[in-house]
């Protein structure tokens, strides 16, 4: 499926209110020129929610969330980005239309999926009629009704199980070849035959509900004891949870999701009641997987063994977990005994005690710092340096200022430093920094880094204040990253005369660090003096921008003039440069 294109996004922006959209699942109340409430998304009893009908946006002042009509959606009805454009498509009444991509990849065969669902209810109706595989779920303490629920079923040992679900399979070159790029058909020279034989099956499903791939378990003894379908067009295992469907399906509001191992501790847990465990798939937690199940649940609780190995795995997790913390999510580590697993743990402690353990599982931030300290001698001074050494690249992972703070605070405590004096540490480079040639960089000054912050505020609350501003690709001579920010957010605006913040911001969604500073920009306040001056304020910030680009002009054309000479067009550059810096100069002192 191809990419919404830009252009529909900004129309479809355009089009709804969000103070319509947001009004309509949590009221709101009209103070001065935005709306209030107390905020969906954590528990608050004086409003801090605040909605902007002229930026059409969303900021809470108390967790930080924030975001357009499309962010709210994704956040309040835990939808993905596509989805969430989808949504808000249906009720403006709108068809959605995708860009052909440019790409290598073919693309899918949507009636995959009517393939996998006729296998699955083969495999049903195969586990009614196999009294072998029936005593085996008995014996793993499975009732028929979680079977039911997961749609558990068996392939029976013979090697073409699937000409029966497909009776005109051998004839049929495409329907073969379809189920080879599903992965339920393995094709060895010139003959066919199915990958799974003679197991329990679990069918694994997307988030719509659709069967994706199987992972199959033997009943006794045999190897692989799990086998699982291969990567296919409708299948990648790095960005699917076994059981997030169906705990969806179950919970409503889910707050808690536990992360197992195999299919078996998610089953078996759901038997107990416990309803909100998802595995990985033979993979380690990735990225897309927390991005996932931030998507569905607020805290994630991680299961893992207790030994070296489970640890281990706990520490490559928080690695992807870290960059994704912000305030109202939480990450916690659960690590059970040796050689139990979920599923052998529940059934031995039974559910109070097992959600008990749950709820008692370690804080990501203290389990980080408990695994580093067992490793330095905290009772010596360079421990305590080895401590803070260790640290650092976990530190430097988390994005979110608060959490930021929290972890430095604590591994200050643990390291018995200061605060400032740990900041001091962290900070200092590693390798010691040869000064820079001028015409390699030159540092921005802090005055103009808060020249640019302004000016990058002002067009973010109030995008047309842009169209006023033609000359600015001297912008991007400037060192800075703000400056190349600045003179996007210019070019952008007056690509889209109309564009408002709303819209402006959904520029820099797939950059969650960088959208979600703008977006505390976007929704701070403008000092007093400011206020009704805009235009003049950011006319101001660029005038100061461009002496200070001339300034560094020249600082090169000097260092470059003492060590090989200028061309005559340099000269002649430098000259015009320092007329134009002495009539400021003049100017400046006129209006004093």
């Amino acid at each position: 499926m191809g990419l919404i294109p830009q252009h529909f996004i900004h129309e479809l922006l355009a089009r709804v209110d969000i103070v319509d959209l947001i009004d309509s699942r949590v009221p709101l109340k009209k103070t001065g020129a935005n709306y209030k409430a107390c905020c969906p998304f954590h528990g608050e009893k004086t409003p801090s929610f605040t909605v902007s009908q002229d930026k059409q946006f969303y900021h809470c002042f108390g967790c930080g969330l924030h975001g357009n009509a499309i962010g709210f959606l994704m956040e309040y009805d835990r939808l993905e980005f596509p989805d969430a454009v989808e949504e808000l498509a249906a009720m403006m009444g709108m068809e959605v239309p995708r860009e052909e991509t440019v790409s290598n990849k073919p693309k899918v065969d949507t009636s995959l999926y009517d393939l996998m669902e006729k296998v699955a209810n083969y495999y049903q109706k195969q586990l009614k009629n196999n009294k072998a595989a029936i005593d085996y779920l008995k014996s793993r303490g499975l009732s028929g009704e979680i079977a039911k629920q997961f749609a558990i079923g068996y392939v029976p040992g013979e090697w073409r199980n699937l000409e029966t679900v497909f009776p005109k399979l051998q004839q049929d070159k495409k329907l073969q070849q379809q189920l080879v790029d599903c992965g339920m058909l393995i094709r060895k020279d010139k003959s066919l035959y199915d990958r799974f034989r003679d197991r329990i099956m679990f069918p694994i499903k997307d988030k719509r509900g659709r069967v994706i791939a199987f992972g199959g378990r033997v009943m006794g003894q045999g190897e692989p004891k799990y086998l699982n379908s291969p990567e296919t067009p409708i299948f990648h295992k790095s960005n699917e949870l076994y059981g997030l469907y169906q705990a969806r399906q179950a919970n409503r509001k889910l707050s808690r999701l536990l992360i197992v191992e195999g299919y078996m501790d998610v089953v078996a847990l759901a038997q107990f009641d416990i309803n909100y465990a998802v595995a990985t798939l033979g993979t380690a937690t990735t990225s897309s997987h927390l991005q996932q199940l931030f998507r569905a649940a607020r805290e994630l609780v991680l299961c893992f063994d207790g030994d070296r190995a489970g640890r281990d795995a706990a520490l490559r997790a928080l690695e992807h977990g870290l960059s994704q913390m912000r305030e109202g999510r939480e990450i916690r580590l659960m690590f059970l005994p040796d050689g139990e697993d979920p599923d052998s743990m529940v059934r031995k402690v039974g559910k109070e005690q097992f959600e008990q353990m749950i709820g008692e599982a370690t804080p990501l931030f203290e389990f980080i710092l408990e695994h580093l300290s067992s490793q330095v001698d905290l009772g010596s001074v360079s421990g305590r340096g080895q401590l803070v050494h260790l640290a650092k690249p976990y530190l430097d992972k988390i994005t979110d200022p608060i959490y930021h703070e929290f972890f430095s605070s604590a591994l200050a405590e643990k390291a018995n430093l200061s605060e400032s004096k740990l900041a001091a540490i962290i900070e200092a480079p590693t390798q010691p920094q040869h000064p820079r040639k001028p015409e390699k960089s030159t540092p921005q000054s802090p005055k103009a880094n808060k020249t640019l912050q302004l000016a990058i505020t002002l067009l973010l609350q109030q995008p047309s204040l842009a169209l006023a501003i033609n000359n600015y690709g001297w912008l991007q001579t400037l060192p800075d990253k703000g400056s190349k920010l600045l003179h996007q957010l210019l070019e952008i605006i007056h690509k889209t005369p109309k564009i408002n913040t709303s819209m402006l911001l959904e520029h820099w969604r797939d950059n969650t660090k960088l959208y979600d500073r703008l977006a505390s920009l976007a929704m701070s306040e403008r000092e007093e003096r400011i206020q009704g001056n805009e235009q003049q304020e950011l006319q101001d910030c660029i005038n100061r921008l461009l002496l200070h680009a001339r300034k560094i002009r020249v600082d090169y054309l000097q260092h470059k003039a003492a060590e090989q000479g200028l061309t005559n067009q340099e000269k002649s550059e430098y000259r015009q440069l320092l007329l134009l810096a002495k009539q400021s100069s003049n100017s400046n002192s006129a209006n004093k």
